[in-house]
């Protein structure tokens, strides 16, 4: 007597598209899709952190808004020792932001360690909190 023959389960691709004729398959390549897709999304979540890390000792723009948002409400507040502080810091990060529209390249950006000296003494000066 003879045995019967397995029953063979063949993958057909249908098309360039990739889709298959074969539910199981079918699944396995949409999990793998998603795989794929998800490991993609953490990569790029990776390096936009890297990014952000990479520029927290920079002077971006969000900073000098926020910043220079706090230097005018010191001025519109504070003495005359104050309202001189916060020029000088003032002056200092509107060329900080001219240079920052006119950056090509991440060198072009600057540190913000000297901002930051002028904004802790203004803020000395004025009684304020460096924001």
């Amino acid at each position: 007597m003879k045995r019967p023959n397995a029953p063979q389960m063949e993958i057909v691709v249908d098309g360039v598209d990739g889709t298959f004729t074969d539910i199981r398959s079918a699944e396995q390549s949409a999990d793998y899709r998603h795989g794929v897709r998800a490991a993609a999304a953490i990569l790029l979540g990776l390096v936009v952190l890297c990014a952000l890390a990479s520029l927290s000792g920079c002077l971006t723009a969000a900073k000098i808004h926020r910043w220079e948002s706090a230097l005018l409400g010191w001025a519109r507040k504070g003495n005359l020792e104050c309202v001189d502080a916060t020029k000088v810091a003032s002056k200092y990060l509107v060329n900080a932001n001219r240079t920052l529209q006119g950056a090509s390249e991440v060198g072009d950006v600057r540190s913000d360690g000297e901002a930051k000296k002028l904004m802790t003494e203004a803020a000395a000066k004025c009684g304020e909190v460096v924001p």
